[in-house]
């Protein structure tokens, strides 16, 4: 009995367990669904994606009610949030700014044309206050005459009740300039409301008595072009109130009847404290904005991407889309530079633009046993794909940036360097009177090296200093066998082909009897370039 008893207890202890598990796992995948990817504000957004563009977005804040907003993007490190409307009495301003210091305020004409001006409060004042941002309230500040008639408003105070009430230079700044009075009679009014009512305005009849000057329509005047849509919907209701002889403004009456409606901007800076740089960045403060210093290896604005050093990393990373890229030298990774990927299903090609860049060719060229050489001729491309002849089909073929190891060097390698050295046969072997030459498109173009002279090889110049040549071309040594490989090119389809940028001038030298060229001269003298297409798999 005992034992069937220690049985059944140690059973109810198994079934507890494995409930308090399930109840676990319940509450961490409800946790799981209730996360929220919505952005809570414009910052969210350009934090999201820096390259986002100003314009009209939907936010959500903690009562799940969708916001609609006008963001301006004024650079990747600040930016203004105009409101549309908001829900809840209960919308925190500060969750949509990161300054209290200022304020953007767009206003509309009557021209229907839109003016912009940051508020501030007088320079004398800045040092111990800010401005207050409320929303359906105005703690420590006067109320706004039309809050009974109007309902929901934003307020941006100025100077609060227990400074405003004296006898004082008040006002505010504008255009980066103040704008001051004396209050005469200790009025403790400083602020501007701004009205969010969908219903016919029945407003407050003081602006019918009191106190239109051209004190109060300074801000407006002093505005610049606001170029930014923000739709006009956005535009609400105002008034304005300063002193104790300051003023009194609503629009569409006295000196505000140009004026339809205004909108306040609540600014948001990106601090460093925002940005998250992955795989072990840091983030410094250049020109002003907040920017990822990426470590080795690692790039984009938070270094969540790998540097491409090929097409082959291209085609990982973003998929196998023709066209053309940024890559980066694994030499010296400072040094971007644009290539051409052509992806075909099994291999691919990499075409390289002009570029000063150090490039490792080695990174780019995988199948070694042939190359694509596209040229320009009368501005169509053609492609001829180049091998090893028959007799050396077996050994592969060299590309090398800059240099020419094992080779016969190139004639104008010092004056129209950098350059891509295709090589055939190497020096030793080419030194050999007998059969070499090229195989194009499945065709061998043969020559007998009569002089043992083991030049085999074209040279792709980038040429910054755009050099003439060594004038070698005029007295040597143009043969049919220099025209073959570009005769015989087929057309490229319109969605290969590369941007002029990429032909390079080229010198092609075989032999000993086989013949030299190079482009641009004599019977090359309608081809204006050609770029070197290097395989690799896929």
């Amino acid at each position: 009995m005992i034992k069937e008893k220690m049985i059944m207890k140690k059973t109810i202890i198994s079934v507890l367990r494995i409930f308090a598990v399930l109840q676990m796992t319940k509450y961490v995948v409800i946790a799981s669904i209730s996360c929220d990817p919505r952005p809570r504000s414009c910052k969210d957004i350009i934090l999201n994606n820096p390259e986002s563009k100003s314009g009209e977005y939907t936010i959500t804040q903690d009562t799940k009610t969708p916001i609609s907003v006008f963001c301006e993007f004024s650079s990747k490190s600040h930016g203004y949030t105009y409101l549309k409307d908001y829900s809840e009495s209960q919308f925190n301003v500060r969750s949509i700014c990161s300054t209290t210091d200022e304020v953007k305020v767009v206003h509309l004409r009557t021209s229907g044309k839109r003016y912009g001006t940051v508020l501030e409060e007088l320079k004398r004042y800045q040092s111990n206050y800010s401005l207050s941002l409320q929303i359906n309230e105005n703690k420590g500040f006067n109320a706004p005459l039309n809050a009974p008639f109007l309902g929901k408003y934003i307020y941006v105070g100025f100077l609060p009740r227990s400074i405003a009430a004296r006898r004082s230079i008040q006002g505010y700044r504008a255009g980066s300039k103040d704008w001051e009075f004396n209050n005469c009679d200790a009025n403790p009014n400083s602020y501007i409301a701004f009205f969010y009512n969908n219903s016919p305005l029945q407003t407050h009849s003081y602006h019918k008595r009191c106190c239109y000057n051209k004190y109060m329509r300074n801000w407006i005047d002093v505005s610049t072009r606001y170029s930014l849509p923000i739709p006009d919907d956005y535009f609400r209701f105002f008034e304005m109130h300063m002193g104790g002889c300051g003023g009194y403004v609503v629009p569409n009456y006295g000196t505000f009847s140009d004026i339809v409606g205004a909108v306040p901007g609540f600014r948001f800076d990106v601090t460093c404290s925002d940005i998250h740089c992955h795989h072990g960045g840091s983030c410094i403060i250049a020109n002003g904005s907040p920017t990822c210093l990426c470590s080795s290896g690692f790039t984009g604005s938070q270094c969540k991407e790998k540097i491409p050093f090929s097409c082959k990393d291209i085609a990982i990373s973003k998929g196998p889309i023709t066209g053309e890229y940024l890559i980066y030298s694994r030499t010296k990774q400072s040094q971007p530079y644009n290539v051409f990927c052509e992806f075909h299903q099994t291999y691919g090609l990499t075409f390289v633009s002009n570029t000063n860049a150090i490039i490792d060719a080695n990174e780019l060229f995988e199948i070694k046993s042939q190359v694509v050489v596209r040229h320009l001729r009368n501005n169509k491309q053609y492609d001829s794909i180049l091998e090893q002849i028959t007799p050396y089909a077996d050994k592969p073929l060299t590309v090398k940036y800059n240099s020419f190891a094992g080779f016969r060097a190139p004639l104008n390698a010092k004056k129209m360097g950098p350059y891509l050295y295709l090589g055939f046969l190497d020096k030793d072997t080419a030194k050999a009177k007998n059969t070499q030459g090229y195989r194009v498109n499945d065709a061998d173009q043969t020559f007998v090296n009569c002089d043992r002279n083991p030049n085999s090889y074209i040279t792709f110049y980038f040429n910054p200093k755009s050099n003439l040549p060594d004038g070698y071309y005029k007295r040597c040594c143009y043969t049919p066998l220099m025209k073959t490989w570009l005769d015989v090119g087929v057309p490229v389809d319109p969605a290969r082909q590369l941007p002029k940028s990429y032909f390079l001038q080229f010198e092609m030298h075989v032999g000993g009897c086989g013949g030299y060229a190079i482009n641009g001269y004599n019977t090359l003298a309608n081809i204006k370039g050609a770029a070197l297409g290097m395989r690799f798999e896929l």
